[in-house]
């Protein structure tokens, strides 16, 4: 419970801090690309260092699609001290899409009496707005409403790539098309291609972080940002695994149930050398 509340703290921050400086979150498969079916292992979890585990990530939402469409078969799934953990049996060819996370709603309000050294205000989720409107209390002030959608995704192929996977659902951030995650080799160049809630938009800014960062003294992180058609474009400089971040922050219509959205994604790749 300690942890979950830590992310609920990070992702509720979501909305008001520079995507840049927050802690990393992600989920990290042992195999990115296989000849054959068999079972992968896993990782995900919240961390200051790519790919160091520091605080488990909640898997209550996981969920690994198959190239068909079907949910594949999930195992083992455990919320360790500093890391959470799931194996996956792949028993399809083509492409599976492992993500976590999905919509939350969130409301913030200040403490009336914080004790030294407390956060200054309380923080809620819930999984709707109805569950969300019966945990603020009647004499709540100053209550800030928001919606949030994040998503920790990584792919994984077995034999040749395909793309039936990448179907949009208009919700959150979303990599639908460009160049196929399974096929990045060093020295070419890539195309991601992302929906905001099922639209394009232009301008929203990316970071595209490879690993290693424990082991230099700055992050190195190359910025992206969409161009009008919703597509990061980058060079691949590096083999090894990356991570691409991208967060969202949209104002709502007056009357809508919340007064904003933040949305996240945060993808993690590998690139094959030629």
């Amino acid at each position: 419970m300690k942890n979950q509340h830590k992310i609920l703290i990070s992702l509720i921050l979501l909305a008001t801090a520079n995507f840049s400086s927050a802690h990393k979150r992600w989920v990290l498969p042992s195999l990115f690309n296989m000849s054959e079916h068999q079972w992968i292992a896993v990782d995900a979890t919240v961390s200051n260092n790519i790919f160091y585990p520091d605080r488990p990530w909640s898997l209550d939402a996981v969920q690994v699609i198959a190239p068909d469409g079907s949910q594949a078969e999930v195992a083992n799934q455990n919320e360790g001290k500093r890391r959470s953990t799931f194996d996956v049996n792949l028993e399809q060819k083509g492409t599976f899409k492992i993500s976590l996370g999905g919509e939350n709603y969130f409301a913030r309000y200040p403490k009336t009496d914080p004790k030294p050294g407390e956060r200054p205000f309380h923080a809620i989720r819930a999984g709707s707005f109805a569950e969300l409107q019966s945990k603020i209390p009647a004499d709540a002030k100053d209550v800030k409403l928001m919606l949030s959608n994040s998503r920790l995704e990584s792919y994984v192929t077995v034999g040749a790539p395909d793309s039936h996977v990448f179907k949009a659902t208009g919700k959150g951030i979303e990599l639908v098309g460009g160049t196929h995650p399974n096929d990045l080799y060093q020295g070419e160049k890539a195309t991601f291609k992302f929906l905001f809630d099922g639209k394009t938009i232009e301008g929203v800014k990316a970071l595209m972080v490879r690993e290693g960062t424990r082991y230099r003294n700055e992050e190195q992180a190359v910025e992206l940002t969409t161009n009008a058609a919703g597509e990061v474009v980058f060079d691949l400089n590096h083999t090894g695994r990356f991570l691409l971040e991208i967060e969202h922050r949209l104002e709502l219509s007056e009357g809508a149930e919340v007064s904003e959205k933040a949305m996240a994604y945060f993808g993690s790749f590998e690139v094959l050398p030629q």
